[in-house]
């Protein structure tokens, strides 16, 4: 059954479907679902990320990677573990530093989390140079019980979202149904038990009438079994993805609206049209995972922007070495790509990246 008439039929049956049901359907739990069948990113796919701008993202990762295995105490065996590698570009650029390192490469265990058989075969490609082992999971629970240097860049922006919105003194959670007139999917809503409307009000005391909130269960899950597993066994998590950091008791009014967007082929794209053939996504709360790994043991949690944290970590550095050794039509490229992922008014702040970690 096609995506939109899956959706269609629950509508049938209940009247509505909510939001992160809708995006589990259009996302990921059909074989036709957009992340289970989606063959490009990139320039032929509808969206571009980090890795495919250029290697200088995933190298300085790199980077990152081998500091934090040193200060692990240099395990001889670890875990290197990335959730939604996409073609695999990232881990093949990371790599690559690494070799920098044999005792890191010698030591590191490979793990990546994806649902895509077609994305498995070009990840096989492009890691076929590493002589590493590279294991493939598909449940995000099976991280292995070793210390762990885990990634995640634009994974948890998919992950379904509730939406609530206030109406008055009243929260409500959003919903889809079908016009009756026309035919067409819309917004709706449906009352929240008053409990949860009260906590909301409370948590949220700034939102005004048509305040919109969103929260993504999904990923506060993954992000609390991440903590529990490397207060039990280690290591580091980082989180790159676009979004925001702010506590709620400091929102002001105009951050209280919704950041659900669809795009195809690198444009904006109406969100109902094209159910399944579109990317699906949302702004991540990194003050929610803040507080999330926090509460399950971590002590240690970071939140930069991506300019901050990619020219830390020597990204200018990489950039201009690279140069040094390129051709002056090369060197355009080479400036191209660090503008696009540290200028400010590029991803450099709208792109978020938090570090947790338990090295004890």
């Amino acid at each position: 059954m096609a995506i939109d008439a899956k959706i269609r039929s629950i509508i049938k049956d209940l009247g509505h479907i909510k939001i992160d049901d809708m995006m589990r359907e259009v996302s990921s739990i059909n074989p036709s679902s957009y992340y289970r069948s989606k063959t490009s990113i990139g320039a032929d796919g509808d969206f571009i990320t980090a890795p495919e701008i250029s290697q200088l993202f995933g190298e300085t990762i790199g980077f990152w990677a081998i500091n934090k295995w040193q200060q692990l105490g240099c395990p001889k065996k670890f875990a290197l573990v990335e959730f939604g590698p996409g073609l695999g570009i990232l881990m093949r650029d990371l790599m690559r530093v690494a070799k920098l390192v044999p005792e890191f490469t010698k030591a590191v265990k490979i793990f990546l989390y994806e649902i895509n058989k077609n994305f498995i075969k070009q990840q096989k490609t492009n890691l076929s140079f590493t002589s590493s082992r590279v294991t493939w999971i598909n449940n995000i629970n099976e991280l292995p019980p070793i210390p762990c240097i885990i990634i995640s860049n634009e994974f948890f922006d998919a992950l379904p979202i509730k939406q609530y919105i206030k109406i008055r003194k009243t929260w409500y959670e959003s919903v889809i149904i079908c016009d009756p007139i026309d035919n067409r999917l819309k917004f709706d809503k449906i009352e929240l038990n008053k409990a949860l409307s009260q906590q909301l009000n409370i948590d949220h005391k700034n939102a005004q009438d048509g305040a919109l909130i969103e929260e993504s269960a999904e990923t506060l899950e993954i992000t609390r079994n991440i903590a529990i597993h490397l207060t039990k066994f280690r290591g580091v998590c980082l989180v790159i993805d676009y979004g925001y950091n702010i506590e709620s008791s400091k929102r002001s009014r105009n951050q209280y609206s919704s950041t659900l967007q669809a795009i195809k082929h690198h444009q904006y794209h109406p969100i109902f049209e094209s159910l399944g053939e579109s990317d699906l996504s949302a702004h991540v709360d990194f003050n929610t995972l803040k507080n999330a790994a926090l509460q399950k043991g971590i002590k240690n949690v970071s939140i930069f922007s991506q300019r901050d944290f990619l020219v830390n970590w020597g990204i200018i550095i990489r950039q201009q070495l690279l140069k040094s050794k390129s051709l002056p039509k090369e060197a355009v490229i080479l400036d191209a790509q660090l503008h696009r992922l540290i200028s400010k008014e590029q991803m450099g702040e709208i792109f978020k990246a938090m570090e947790y970690s338990f090295f004890g």
